[in-house]
């Protein structure tokens, strides 16, 4: 739009004008000093407009020197707007890169979803029967130990897996904009 803007400033202006001029002195047309003619002593008889001018015109102006001055500004400003034109396809492939990102994530962590909970019953069962075999007098305290570590492990793997969804879930909301998809899942 401004590259049009400056093409046409090379073109010629055109100026219409027009100019009244009016005026009242108080003096009859006919005044003469030497015949007394009349002469008004009232104020509005005196500003009361008597005689007119007037001038209508068209002019047509086109300044040539200023030629190669608008082409440089035509050649900054096509390079402005591809500059702007190659940002915004910049930051389109972002966002598309970030959206096959954001699809990534969504189904890593849904399969980390998945795996978790038999990691965490794996580790569950583990410590159920370490816990056991140690009140039987089975197993020492270190093997009872590392299957609480195990099981608190499987936990935060667990509540990870859950976060990970919600965050993969978000960055896509915000790589489509569309942050409908991430509010309809909290209701």
């Amino acid at each position: 739009m401004a590259t049009v803007y400056l093409k046409r400033s090379v073109l010629p202006g055109v100026n219409l004008f027009g100019i009244v001029q009016t005026r009242g002195s108080g003096f009859d047309y006919a005044y003469s000093p030497v015949t007394n003619a009349k002469y008004s002593h009232d104020y509005f008889e005196g500003i009361k407009p008597t005689r007119s001018n007037y001038v209508a015109g068209l002019s047509i102006a086109w300044n040539i020197t200023s030629l190669a001055k608008i082409k440089q500004q035509v050649k900054a400003q096509q390079s402005i707007t591809a500059a702007y034109k190659n940002e915004y396809d910049q930051v389109a492939t972002q966002l598309q890169d970030q959206l096959i990102l954001a699809d990534q994530r969504i189904d890593n962590s849904l399969q980390s979803v998945q795996i978790v909970p038999q990691q965490y019953q794996a580790a569950a069962d583990a410590w159920l029967q370490k816990s056991v075999l140690y009140k039987n007098g089975l197993t020492n305290v270190v093997d009872l130990q590392q299957a609480l570590y195990a099981l608190n492990r499987a936990e935060t793997d667990r509540s990870v897996a859950y976060i990970n969804v919600w965050q993969s879930l978000l960055l896509k909301a915000a790589a489509s904009g569309d942050f409908d998809l991430f509010v309809k899942q909290v209701k």
